[in-house]
């Protein structure tokens, strides 16, 4: 990309520093502060979107009593169960079981501090199942 065509548009990373290569008028490459690619935004905007979708479908689900609280905090800290399981050192199994309601709780101390530790919320949230925003939504 030209250094002339680099016309920057407001991007979603929201005041974090970034770097894009761009040719100089020599045509070698030179790096700029800034996202100079107009597709690095809209494709992390689509994403971001989704990301919120499926964090609204969760709440929409624990409040119909379908999950526990932990599917809003997995999906809000983009995991899967997969990813919590290894995080928390428990089999996959056993987490999706722990987002069955009736089986979440049923969990001991010791396991809600495991999960409560990842979501960085305390043990008490995740019993009373309070939905925090999510770490990048926090100022």
């Amino acid at each position: 990309m030209k250094k002339e065509q680099n016309d920057r548009e407001e991007s979603v990373t929201d005041g974090l520093h970034t770097v894009s290569y761009v040719a100089d008028a020599q045509g070698e490459q030179e790096l700029i502060s800034g996202s100079v690619w107009q597709p690095v935004n809209i494709v992390n905007r689509q994403a971001w979107e989704e990301i919120e979708e499926h964090i609204a479908a969760s709440k929409e689900k624990i409040a119909q009593g379908r999950v526990s609280c932990l599917r809003y905090y997995m999906i809000a800290n983009q995991m899967d169960i997969g990813l919590l399981a290894k995080y928390t050192g428990q089999a996959r199994c056993l987490v999706r079981l722990h987002l069955l309601p009736f089986i979440f709780c049923r969990l001991g101390r010791k396991r809600l501090d495991r999960y409560a530790n990842v979501f960085l919320v305390s043990s008490e949230d995740l019993i009373q199942g309070i939905l925090k925003e999510p770490v990048y939504n926090q100022e």
